[in-house]
């Protein structure tokens, strides 16, 4: 699922991506395990070998609603919180069992603090997760409900093997009938 998250063919990861196998400990996350609670200090990232998360909010009615998702051979965690030393906005939750090498953010900052090479990379990383929200956000705007969810499967075909139709209306920012509907309406196109 490497096209869900655009900003993962931006750039190359590859030194930070080697940092977290070589440096990480490697943990393990039943399905339904939290990486992360909001409202908690965030002071880790992880690199996924397998398997994935889903990233939440609770809404002032204390309804959940999915705003990510890493998969794969991607990162996981809530990078603005972590590099601040913040709580966290999101919960990030496994969808399945899941292997994360972590690393501390200390350990991220001495991995930056190395090299000029380092320190343009976390520049790079701010600048193109910036990007993804900006894009998202104007996505919101400029786009139908119906293009949001055309985009997203063109992007990511396979994405409903791995998450709920419920799921994805909450990501699009509907409610599930209306997905349904659009589903409806596609096929009879």
């Amino acid at each position: 699922m490497s096209d869900f998250n655009k900003y993962t063919s931006k750039i190359d990861y590859s030194a930070i991506i080697e940092f977290a196998l070589q440096n990480g400990e490697l943990m393990h996350y039943k399905k339904r395990e939290y990486f992360n609670r909001q409202g908690e200090v965030c002071y880790k990232m992880g690199y996924v070998v397998s398997g994935s998360f889903r990233y939440c909010c609770i809404n002032s009615s204390g309804e959940s609603k999915v705003v990510g998702y890493t998969f794969e051979n991607s990162f996981v965690g809530n990078y603005p919180a972590c590099r601040l030393e913040d709580h966290s906005n999101v919960e990030i939750q496994a969808l399945c069992d899941c292997s994360v090498y972590v690393v501390s953010n200390k350990q991220i900052t001495q991995f930056y603090e190395q090299n000029i090479e380092n320190q343009r990379l976390s520049r790079s990383i701010a600048e193109t997760l910036l990007w993804e929200v900006y894009d998202r956000m104007i996505a919101m705007y400029s786009m139908t409900p119906e293009e949001r969810y055309i985009e997203i499967l063109d992007r990511c075909p396979a994405l409903l093997n791995l998450i709920s139709l419920k799921e994805l209306a909450s990501y699009l920012m509907i409610c599930p009938e209306t997905l349904s509907r659009l589903r409806r309406k596609l096929v009879q196109k």
